[in-house]
């Protein structure tokens, strides 16, 4: 009996829309799905008359067929799977250009809103969806402009979603609230795109949204709970803590005091912090951190990084990172990644089960270094005048002096032909104190060389 592809077919697709997701934890499967679910059911369809089609063509007569459970199976797994993710209505897809589409038109309302700021210290934006510009700016009212954007089957449709689901600004003694509410419902889809305006001095708020979300000119903090989308923050007084966000970008110039990043996401850009900075989770783009003046601490599920501060600049990926001009104590531990690490200032202590490490070292004194490979080279360029007590050890490799007479190797021969290969060696520099400096490599090179 012929079975169908169509199930194992639809399956596979869901499955590489997870691991992309797993992969890149910027990209919203549950939103992706619910936008785009209609091609689930036309693929299966066409997979399917593609069956028919070609058993035809080959003489078979398939047996008529009646209900199926498999006709029931595959859409409910395709709501529950958009159910689990949160969505609590299915967004129908819409492939005009602010046109009219295959299931609706959109329809633009402009949104104006404003209240007095005396006497209120904080400002949180509530369960917004929809891009949000909130700028700092002296000490008058609360402003708000912006367009409502309504998918709808017609005109009234559109006006009756748009009446029910005003921009409002409630106060609660010290506090202002900012709240969007959606009322659009069914078949309709509703988002709103804010500028809004607050005096400098109040701590902004912002939670359980989804959009973008830029932040400039604050004196007070700013706090973002369970955010979807870009965060770009420039200018921040006091301390900022994004938790559990989900974002494509995270972006955060001149932030005066503490730093705490939790969540998942792409890339993570960080320059000019003023207090320490804590970053927690899983990223997958790039990580780029400069001219922080206290410390940073990154931790994932399989990298521990502490710097004491950041004069230069740090560049992190999936593959690899760069270090220039980092102060220390320095302790970077991780799985596989390659290190390139320049004019470290402080202690060093770098530890990877798999990658290459470069170091290069361009003025003295030199650090205390704890250097280890478990698999990949390690090459260290010092300057020809240096104080250090420097020794290396590969465990199946060879080992390169291309610093001089100050240094001695040796080969020693191990079980199964394996040989153990060591560099040793005292450098003095007049008035500096030796750095001890361990290199060890379970299998790779380990060069010491002149810069």
């Amino acid at each position: 009996m012929k079975r169908s592809i169509t199930g194992p077919l639809v399956l596979i697709t869901i499955g590489l829309l997870f691991l992309f997701n797993n992969l890149n934890p910027g990209f919203a499967v549950g939103a992706f799905l619910s936008q785009y679910w209609p091609f689930l059911l036309i693929g299966a369809g066409i997979v399917g008359l593609i069956e028919v089609l070609a058993n035809a063509s080959r003489g078979f007569d398939p047996a008529r067929r009646g209900f199926r459970l498999g006709w029931i199976f595959w859409p409910v797994l395709i709501f529950g799977i958009l159910s689990w993710h949160g969505h609590s209505h299915m967004r129908l897809p819409n492939w005009g250009h602010g046109g009219v589409g295959i299931f609706g038109a959109e329809y633009e309302y402009d949104v104006n809103a404003s209240a007095p700021s005396n006497g209120v210290t904080r400002i949180v934006l509530d369960s917004a969806r929809g891009s949000l510009n909130v700028k700092g700016e002296g000490d008058g009212d609360v402003r708000i402009t912006g367009r409502r954007t309504i998918q709808a089957y017609n005109r009234s449709n559109a006006d009756r979603a748009n009446e029910q689901s005003p921009v409002r600004i409630d106060r609660q003694g010290d506090l202002l609230v900012v709240r969007t509410e959606d009322s659009a419902g069914g078949s309709m889809n509703s988002t709103v795109d804010l500028d809004i305006t607050v005096p400098r001095g109040l701590d902004v708020e912002a939670r359980e949204r989804s959009g973008d979300l830029s932040i400039s000119n604050i004196d007070g903090s700013v706090s973002i709970g369970n955010s979807r989308g870009d965060v770009r923050l420039a200018s921040i007084g006091k301390d900022v803590r994004i938790e559990g966000s989900r974002s494509g970008l995270v972006r955060a110039v001149d932030v005066k005091g503490n730093f705490d990043l939790d969540g998942r996401g792409g890339d993570v850009q960080l320059e000019n912090l003023t207090g320490p900075a804590t970053i927690n989770g899983e990223f997958s783009g790039t990580l780029e951190f400069r001219n922080f003046a206290k410390s940073m601490h990154f931790r994932s599920s399989h990298t521990d990084f502490r710097v004491e501060n950041i004069p230069g600049s740090i560049r992190m990926d999936l593959g690899d990172m760069k270090l220039d001009n980092v102060g220390g104590p320095v302790h970077f531990q991780t799985g596989s990644r390659d290190i390139v690490a320049s004019n470290v200032t402080g202690e060093l202590d770098l530890s990877v089960d798999r990658g290459d490490i470069q170091i290069t070292q361009d003025k003295v004194p030199l650090p205390k270094m704890d250097i280890h490979s478990r698999v990949g080279n390690i090459t260290l360029s010092i300057p020809e005048k240096s104080g250090f007590d420097l020794e290396g050890r590969t465990s199946q490799g060879e080992v390169q002096n291309e610093y001089g007479s100050t240094l001695e190797t040796s080969i020693e021969e191990g079980p199964k032909h394996r040989r153990s290969s060591t560099i040793k060696g005292v450098g003095t520099l007049s008035g500096a104190d030796s750095r001890r400096i361990m290199l060890t490599t379970d299998r790779g090179t380990i060069t010491i060389e002149k810069n």
